[in-house]
């Protein structure tokens, strides 16, 4: 399993809605879920036309934006504090990723902006399921299945 998916179901803000509830069939009636990862957020604030589609250019424009608003002495990179202060304005805290250690890969303890640029652009990528360019709304929804009672599996006995 990709390493991106599994952070966006760990790290991910779980919606839930229902189905329609007129029967037709039981897996029908079960409750849908998705989930949307914190990035998400940062994302639809880079749609500036407002067409509820976020192009290659408003992806430039946003990483501009947002590289800025991080770097607040304006050194060219991003210092730990200054991550988890745009981390928790931008995405909604630390605690929904992405986290610092996907953005700075090389573990020097500096977010460099071609590292804060990459993994933007990779988690994009990553999102362009039709691989137009430009992601749509539904592109950053991922069903999941309902979660399975636990089953009845028998105990190991304790050896003698």
């Amino acid at each position: 399993m990709d390493l991106r998916l599994a952070g966006l179901a760990v790290a991910a803000v779980a919606l839930a809605g229902c189905a329609s509830g007129n029967g037709a069939s039981s897996r029908a009636s079960e409750p849908i879920r998705a989930l949307m990862s914190a990035d998400v957020m940062m994302f639809v604030s880079f749609d500036a036309d407002g067409d509820l589609s976020i192009t290659a250019a408003e992806l430039e424009a946003g990483l501009d934006r947002e590289f800025a608003r991080a770097d607040v002495n304006s050194d060219g990179a991003l210092q730990p504090i200054e991550f988890q202060n745009w981390s928790n304005a931008v995405l909604g805290g630390s605690q929904l990723g992405p986290y610092r250690l996907d953005f700075d890969r090389n573990v020097d303890n500096v977010i460099t902006r071609e590292e804060f640029d990459a993994e933007i652009r990779a988690r994009f990528s990553d999102y362009d399921e039709d691989e137009s360019g430009a992601l749509t709304r539904s592109e950053f929804i991922r069903l999941v299945g309902q979660a399975r009672p636990p089953s009845d599996r028998p105990r190991p006995q304790p050896l003698p």
